[in-house]
């Protein structure tokens, strides 16, 4: 990706002569994009190059583009695409993608593998995620093709309905709870998140779906030799025992980090999968979190958007009874 295009636009034929500058603020951009396009930004109008004091006129054909502040590689990926439009990309994340390079990991994320697709559908944008998902976390994730889409989610204080599917260990006593419990850092850990009165108030409304029983073989009693639903012990050497999981859904009213994975630990009753926060890998290597359904108004087109991503198979496996 050599270029970004920040803006590509036809100005109104019933618009006055007007500065660039003025016509950039009307673009909900920030203050900071702003001044890297004065000082940065290759400007045309009509095709031909142009200044930041050039004057537009009603009709004129304005591009303006930047050189990307990130430079990541290209990834070939097969992502599950949701919705597109000329502004947004929502993509349904496997689990076990990171969303974008860390200092240790800089090819096969999330981020690699969108801007390798804009290459070969010959898109020239990059990667502007408007919210993250945990790399074990499976799920919705929006991505703004645009800094100036990404900054208008902010500017419009565009509010999400976000519910996630989760398979907590044990069942539920309640069939409806709602928990209102701060989060914050846990001391010693960069990591690792807990419930305190010190952190910030986070609420997480919870509801049982179904509940269920998975039979589990052990052979010699060595959780090591589990394989699920099936028995490959030699005879007489293996014991039956049975996890019980519940459905739930839950619906975020904040955004803390690992808020679903905290607050479902503290109530006593872990993610299936999340050794992090109390949880067994016995029936799955993964937390069992997965962002099912999120609502929005779009910020550009003001469209009501309802996007749904279906539970993946290592999760719906702990359903089957």
């Amino acid at each position: 990706m050599k270029t970004a295009t920040i803006i590509d636009l036809i100005v109104d034929s019933d618009v006055h002569t007007q500065s660039i500058n003025h016509i950039i603020k009307q673009q909900h951009i920030s203050q900071r994009m702003r001044r890297r396009l004065r000082n940065e930004g290759i400007i045309t109008v009509n095709g031909k190059f142009a200044t930041w004091n050039t004057l537009i006129h009603g009709g004129d054909h304005l591009v303006m583009k930047l050189t990307p502040e990130q430079e990541f590689s290209l990834s070939p990926m097969s992502l599950d695409i949701i919705y597109e439009d000329e502004y947004i990309l929502v993509i349904n994340k496997a689990a076990g993608i990171l969303m974008h390079p860390t200092s240790t990991v800089r090819d096969h994320t999330l981020a690699n593998g969108v801007l390798h697709y804009y290459q070969e559908t010959n898109q020239h944008y990059d990667f502007h995620p408007v919210h993250r998902l945990d790399k074990d976390t499976s799920g919705i994730v929006i991505i703004a093709k645009t800094s100036v889409v990404q900054h208008a989610f902010d500017k419009k204080h565009t509010h999400f309905y976000k519910s996630y599917d989760a398979i907590v260990e044990g069942y539920l006593p309640s069939m409806r709870i709602s928990i209102n419990w701060p989060i914050g850092r846990k001391p010693g850990s960069i990591i690792e998140r807990c419930c305190t009165n010190q952190g910030k108030p986070a609420r997480t409304d919870i509801a049982v779906i179904s509940k269920h029983t998975s039979k589990i073989s052990y052979c010699n009693n060595n959780p090591a030799d589990t394989v699920n639903n099936s028995n490959i012990c030699p005879a007489n050497s293996s014991l039956l025992a049975y996890n019980h999981f519940t459905h739930v859904q839950c619906v975020l009213h904040t955004g803390r980090t690992h808020q679903i994975r905290v607050h479902l630990s503290q109530l006593g009753y872990p993610l299936a999968g999340d050794d992090l926060y109390g949880g067994h890998l016995e029936s799955i290597q993964r937390q069992a979190l997965h962002a099912a359904r999120v609502s929005f108004y779009h910020p550009i087109t003001n469209e009501w958007l309802e996007l749904h991503a279906e539970m993946p198979e290592d999760m719906n496996v702990l359903l089957n009874d």
